[in-house]
């Protein structure tokens, strides 16, 4: 019997400038995808033997290409509806294909309803944020069941904003992450409290379980610096956004996992813009290293970085196409950068012709 040959890509991109965020293969020229996975990384000239005439074709002219962003951290915007598609588009618009709600507003079931109902393109991840309720119960204390009601939908995971004057809850919070499979962020009011975090990882249990399980620390400050090792040590994830000096370079010298997230779910490279300034001194990152945090980071903080974050055979093909290349780009034009063509698992979301 003869052989037969694989099948052919459903689409290739030709002719531009690929960033894999795939240290193996940082870069390529064009991609071929099939389904929704990439299933060829490499040269224009190879990519191009392996369509068949039914292959869509398109030239990039020599554009940027980047995994889909991810953007870690969004507050529930809180609308569903026409206000939800608005909001998605502006998202996709971006180039943000993923990102990570943090419900407080609603319950998640109500935030999940209003996203399975808009059938958003959107890759969402929701994390509960439990607190007390008007009637003296704790609302979204328990995760969500089923955890993944949608295709593209994923509810595990909760948030909390705690002081040292929660030393308590502190505690009650880690030893509930680590004896469950609920993924545990929180985000420190004051540097007694990122301590007490630290502390409270280290001592509830064994490393190389912490390290499978990823406790997110959000928006560390400055006094998390010296810490750096030790997360590193717990393989705990920093996930970092705009506002005030934040430690950036420190925690990706030390070995520390870093994610990079708006606060707001578009805009995405005035995100980029703000963590490269030369503004931020010693802690700025170089542009590789920026967008690796916003999109196999971020991937990584979530559990999905075998699928996604990363231009690679096999993976997803969730990425954008820009509008200019932020490697080049003048810091004060970065956030002017807009995609000109975004893909969700090898669907076109977003096409400006």
């Amino acid at each position: 019997m003869a052989a037969c040959a694989p099948p052919s890509p459903d689409m290739v991109l030709l002719n531009g400038r690929v960033f894999t965020a795939n240290p193996g293969q940082p870069w390529a020229e064009a991609l071929g995808i099939r389904g929704d996975r990439v299933i060829a990384v490499g040269t224009s000239a190879a990519v191009a033997a392996l369509a068949s005439s039914e292959t869509a074709t398109r030239d990039l002219g020599g554009r940027l290409v980047v995994p889909g962003l991810n953007d870690a951290h969004v507050p529930d915007p809180g609308v569903d509806g026409a206000g939800l598609a608005t909001f998605a588009h502006a998202a996709l618009a971006s180039g943000v294909t993923s990102m990570h709600w943090f419900v407080s507003g609603r319950t998640v079931q109500e935030a999940a309803r209003a996203v399975l109902d808009a059938d958003v393109p959107l890759r969402v991840r929701m994390l509960r944020m439990p607190r007390s309720g008007p009637d003296g119960t704790t609302i979204d204390s328990r995760p969500h069941l089923p955890p993944q009601p949608g295709r593209r939908l994923d509810i595990r995971g909760m948030g909390l904003v705690l002081g040292a004057v929660d030393q308590a809850r502190i505690w009650q919070v880690v030893g509930w992450a680590y004896g469950t499979e609920d993924l545990l962020a929180i985000e420190p009011a004051d540097e007694q409290a990122m301590a007490l975090y630290v502390q409270a990882i280290e001592q509830e249990g064994l490393p190389e379980i912490w390290a499978r399980k990823r406790p997110r620390v959000e928006r560390a400050g400055m006094g998390a610096v010296a810490l750096a090792p030790r997360l590193a040590a717990s393989g705990m994830v920093a996930v970092q956004r705009p506002g005030g000096t934040v430690p950036l370079a420190s925690f990706v010298n030390a070995g520390v996992t870093l994610a990079l997230g708006s606060g707001q779910g578009t805009r995405p490279f005035g995100v980029l813009a703000w963590a490269t300034s030369s503004e931020r001194g010693s802690e700025a990152l170089t542009m590789e290293e920026a967008l690796i945090a916003f999109t196999r980071g971020s991937a990584y903080a979530e559990f999905t970085d075998r699928e996604k974050g990363h231009l690679t055979v096999g993976a997803l093909a969730d990425l954008a196409v820009l509008s200019a290349d932020p490697f080049t780009a003048a810091r004060d034009e970065m956030g002017g950068i807009r995609s000109v063509l975004t893909m969700i698992g090898g669907r076109v979301v977003h096409d400006v012709r």
